[in-house]
């Protein structure tokens, strides 16, 4: 065969498959038009969600704002005090008052914005409060509902060993040591582990375990040398000894 030749037969192949795709066009140009139409409204479908979302993140990081001026407000229990407070700034007059106001602030994310990335700091503040006025049992599920749902938070370790601080403080060391126990052995996290060791150690002793105590403590002593925890630490060590 000649080198014309299958040149011919090369152009007319490519002519062919052009005349098919101009036939498939013109004869399904409506089903075409309706997929273009079609992604057309889904890119501004996707977005408008953006958008939306966005704003509903915007809005959450708002109020989640005003919860923290709010749980670092002052209080001032007098009148010249109120008066004398910086202008736009929060000020209350108990802290009950000011635990309040945090509570209701986070109840507004959880409930309005509950998928937002403010939720979880808004339990965590919810917790704090709840805590500060006496509602134990409202705090620890605050506290446990972040730990539960939001484990990867950054604020997950602090909700912890409030939460552990909690169990503690009310004379339940066993569900106390747990959380210590989980700070303690968490090497990844930012929260020092000699602070979740102490805890350990203390709920060890509530519990009449003197000897693992004594194990938890000598550990703080000899694998964090440098930590604040040093001094009280070997204290423990020589009183248990």
């Amino acid at each position: 065969m000649k080198k014309t030749e299958r040149h011919q037969i090369k152009r007319d192949e490519l002519v062919t498959a052009i005349e098919r795709g101009t036939f498939y066009v013109e004869n399904h140009a409506r089903r075409l038009a309706i997929a273009t139409v079609a992604l057309v409204i889904l890119a501004a479908g996707l977005f408008g969600g953006w958008v939306w979302w966005s704003g509903r993140e915007d809005k959450a990081s708002f109020v989640l704002g005003e919860i923290i001026q709010t749980y670092r407000a002052p209080v001032s229990v007098s009148l010249d005090a109120l008066q004398q407070s910086t202008p736009g700034a929060r000020t209350f007059s108990s802290v009950e008052a000011k635990d309040l106001e945090v509570v209701k602030l986070a109840d507004e994310i959880l409930g309005r914005y509950g998928s937002s990335h403010a939720a979880p700091k808004a339990l965590y503040y919810k917790g704090l409060a709840l805590a500060e006025m006496k509602k134990t049992e409202d705090a620890g599920k605050a506290l446990q509902e972040l730990l539960s749902r939001y484990a990867g938070d950054f604020l997950a370790p602090l909700a912890r060993f409030e939460l552990a601080r909690l169990k503690e403080a009310h004379g339940n060391p066993s569900e106390a040591l747990i959380q210590y126990q989980a700070l303690a052995e968490d090497a990844q996290s930012f929260f020092p582990r000699e602070e979740g060791l102490m805890g350990v150690g203390r709920c060890q002793e509530a519990l009449g375990r003197r000897g693992d105590a004594l194990k938890t403590y000598q550990k703080i002593v000899s694998d964090f040398p440098n930590s604040d925890y040093q001094f009280e630490a070997k204290k423990k060590v020589e009183e248990l000894s």
